[in-house]
């Protein structure tokens, strides 16, 4: 384990990060922050302006800084949507990390764990306010482009961005991708030196690992969660259901209320009265949904025009946990199940696709829960939180950085 004690302070930079937040977003912040602390370190936190709370991180000190949630689309206008987005939430996250103190990032890193192209021409503005002596250390965990957010453009953006910024300010910053897919793609068709970011696993998520799996001969269970969304294959569960209905398949769909679910009461009934259907309205407590994923084949029939490089939580956390995935074709993860065989390729965007697919891991479940606890250990053995703060302290090494 690397010693992080070189740096006075650990300053954490999420603007998705919100009062009563329970999506990974906030699992994986508080998974860096709580190990962060097990080491004696000072942290801060620099939250979206609805900030968590004291109970939610504590002993970390918490800045609401951002006015724009990361998300949040500023135009919808098709003739100006993407310059318009890129121009304003640069400008405003700019802007609001220059209204900070700067002496409050000397000698210390700062780490965003989620960062878009609304984001990252400010950031690089921003440090490069700073003189070279006082300039802080910077980890930058990039989100592709082309995840379906309007302030996103292809790859060419990245590429002029990191191409802009000045090489005496790119010596101190250090770029990462979450998967190895998402860091070629950034290397070979924008030029960014990308380094893999080990998925901070949460304690609970190991524990749940251990929980009793179903016993041989019980019948096969298809969970669905994270909201049942058109981008992730949620209009199309009624009728998967009603093609399965005839097989000894038991479904568990977790669906949200609000923007995270396009179902209606009348589907969440309808749904609810298959008796091999078990639907969960709302979030669920961390230890439940981990269970759900750790004792099923998770259905991940993802759009690939929205996830071509999109990352998943779902899928870092299932493949950790054990679990077959069905995936969508045309997906990064689609190449990768097929490489490590954890999982079966959905073929095709379509309920009749998904239920053949689904049918296929019936017949092959054995050896794809074999595959998927090969994977899953190695999984394992190469991300965590301690192994995340690690890789950022280890990489400012190799940069030069001197230990104290």
């Amino acid at each position: 384990m690397f010693s992080s004690r070189r740096f006075k302070t650990w300053n954490i930079f999420d603007s998705a990060l919100i009062k009563n937040a329970n999506g990974h977003h906030y699992w994986e912040t508080k998974g860096l922050a709580d190990e962060l602390m097990r080491r004696g370190e000072t942290v801060r936190l620099f939250s979206h302006r609805i900030a968590p709370t004291a109970d939610e991180f504590p002993g970390v000190l918490i800045s609401p800084v951002f006015s724009l949630y990361l998300y949040r689309s500023i135009s919808n206008d098709p003739a100006w949507s993407t310059l318009e987005n890129f121009v304003v939430h640069n400008r405003a996250f700019s802007h609001e990390l220059s209204s900070l103190d700067p002496v409050l990032f000397r000698d210390s890193v700062v780490l965003f764990p989620t960062v878009g192209a609304s984001q990252l021409l400010g950031i690089f503005r921003w440090l490069g306010g700073f003189a070279s002596e006082n300039r802080p250390k910077a980890a930058v965990c990039l989100i592709p482009p082309g995840t379906g957010l309007r302030t996103d453009q292809p790859e060419e953006i990245y590429k002029k961005v990191w191409n802009s910024c000045p090489p005496a300010l790119k010596e101190g910053i250090v770029l990462f991708g979450r998967t190895p897919q998402i860091a070629k793609m950034c290397v070979t068709q924008a030029g960014m030196p990308l380094h893999v970011y080990p998925y901070p696993v949460p304690d609970e998520l190991v524990a749940a690992r251990r929980s009793p799996s179903p016993a041989p001969g019980d019948p096969m269970v298809v969970s669905f969660v994270g909201g049942a969304r058109r981008e992730r294959g949620g209009d199309l569960l009624p009728d998967v259901v009603k093609q399965c209905s005839g097989s000894e398949v038991r479904f568990f769909i977790q669906a949200r209320h609000g923007g995270d679910s396009d179902f209606n009461e009348q589907t969440l009934t309808a749904l609810a009265s298959f008796p091999n259907v078990a639907v969960h309205e709302g979030a669920l407590e961390r230890s439940a949904y981990y269970g759900a994923l750790a004792n099923s084949v998770v259905l991940l029939a993802y759009q690939a025009s929205r996830y071509r490089w999109r990352d998943s939580g779902v899928y870092h956390e299932a493949k950790l946990l054990d679990a077959p995935m069905l995936v969508s074709a045309g997906t990064w993860m689609a190449e990768e199940v097929t490489s490590l065989g954890n999982g079966l390729v959905i073929e095709d965007h379509s309920a009749a696709s998904i239920a053949d697919c689904i049918a296929r891991a019936q017949r092959e479940f054995p050896v794809l829960k074999a595959a998927a606890v090969r994977v899953g250990k190695d999984a394992r053995e190469r991300n965590g939180v301690a192994r995340c703060i690690d890789a950022i302290a280890g990489r400012f090494t190799m940069a030069g950085v001197e230990e104290p």
